[in-house]
C-alpha cells in the first residue's frame, strides 16, 4: 500500500493502486506500551479492532517473544476471520503458545505482534514495511506503507507491549547510565557515552543532565514519568544540538515517548523527535551502570 491523494469521503485510507489494501485497525486507540503484571492470571489487553476497507478475509498475528533476555518466534499466534472483532491477548496465552509456565513471564518482557492481512482475492498484506535495495534493485520486506504504521491510523498490523515494572520510584532511576546507541553519530561525532539521570525539577520528573547531545549544546532533557505504567513524555522545551556548540543547525526537543524500565536491567528506551525536523523519530536508550 504505497500511498497518493484520495479523496477520504470515500476511502477511510491513504491508499494506491485500483484497489485497497486490506488492513485492520484498533476502533478506539492504538495498543498500550505496556501492560500490568501485578497479577499475572491477569494480565491481559482486549480491544475492538475493525476491517477499514471490508476486503479482509483473514488477520494472523506472528509473535516475537523476548522472555528473560531470550528470543522466540511464534507463527500464527492468533487468527480471526470475521470482523468486527475483539483481540484479546493475555499472559496465560502468551505462556500456552510458548509452551512454558505462566510464571516465566515476567516484568520487563516484551512481546512483538506482526500482522498478515489477506485481501478477498488471496492477496496477503503484512505489517512491514517494503523495502528497496538499490544495488540489487531487489524490492523486498512488506507491503504496507510506512506511514499506515504509525499510531495516527491506529495500526493493528505491527504493535507490541511490555509488561509493566512493578510500581517504583524516583529513587529507582537516578544514577549513571551508558549510551547504548547514538542514532545521529554519523552527523554528531558524540564522545560523551554516559548520562547522569536526577530527580526532578518537578514530581514525577527526571532529568537527563546534558540531554542527547551534550556535546553540542544540549539542553537537559527533562521527562515526565508514569511511575506505574513506566511511560514517560517530554516534561520541559529545550535545545536539542545548537549550532553555536558545532551543530549544523540549532533546533529544540519534540515529541518524547518511551518507557522506564528499572526492573529489566536499568534500561531507559525513548523515541526522541526534533522540533523543526519533526519526522526524524530516534531511539534514544540507555542502560543503568
Amino acid at each position: 500500500m504505497i500511498i497518493s491523494c484520495t479523496d477520504d469521503s470515500k476511502n477511510p485510507l491513504p491508499d494506491f493502486a485500483a484497489s485497497q489494501g486490506a488492513f485492520i485497525r484498533f476502533v478506539d486507540e492504538i495498543a498500550p506500551p505496556t501492560v500490568s503484571f501485578a497479577v499475572p492470571a491477569e494480565a491481559s489487553i482486549s480491544l475492538p479492532v475493525e476491517d477499514v476497507n471490508g476486503n479482509t478475509t483473514s488477520y494472523s498475528l506472528d509473535m516475537i517473544a523476548t522472555v528473560g533476555g531470550n528470543v522466540s518466534i511464534i507463527d500464527d499466534f492468533i487468527t480471526i476471520d470475521s470482523f468486527p472483532a475483539t483481540l484479546t491477548i493475555s499472559a496465560q496465552m502468551i505462556a500456552d503458545a510458548l509452551n512454558i509456565p505462566l510464571n516465566d513471564l515476567d516484568f520487563g518482557d516484551n512481546f512483538a505482534f506482526v500482522a498478515e492481512a489477506v485481501r478477498n482475492d488471496g492477496v496477503a498484506f503484512t505489517g512491514q514495511v517494503p523495502v528497496f535495495d538499490g544495488d540489487t534493485g531487489i524490492l523486498s520486506g512488506g507491503n504496507t506503507s510506512a506511514n499506515l504504521l504509525t499510531g495516527v491510523y491506529r495500526n493493528a498490523m505491527a504493535f507490541n507491549f511490555t509488561f509493566a515494572c512493578p510500581v517504583f520510584t524516583t529513587a529507582d532511576v537516578v544514577g549513571t547510565y551508558d549510551v547504548l546507541n547514538f542514532s545521529f553519530g554519523a552527523t554528531f561525532p558524540i564522545t560523551t557515552a554516559t548520562r547522569e539521570i536526577i530527580a526532578g525539577p518537578g514530581d514525577g520528573q527526571i532529568t537527563i543532565v546534558g540531554g542527547e547531545y551534550p556535546d553540542y549544546g544540549a539542553d537537559d532533557l527533562v521527562l515526565n514519568v508514569n511511575f506505574t505504567t513506566g511511560t514517560v513524555s517530554r516534561g520541559a522545551d529545550g535545545i536539542a544540538f545548537d549550532a553555536a556548540a558545532g551543530a549544523f543547525a540549532t533546533d529544540n526537543y519534540g515529541d518524547v515517548s518511551g518507557l522506564v524500565l528499572p526492573c529489566a536491567g536499568g534500561l531507559i528506551n525513548l523515541v526522541v523527535d526534533f522540533d523543526a525536523f519533526a519526522g526524524n523519530a530516534h531511539p534514544f536508550n540507555l542502560q543503568k551502570q
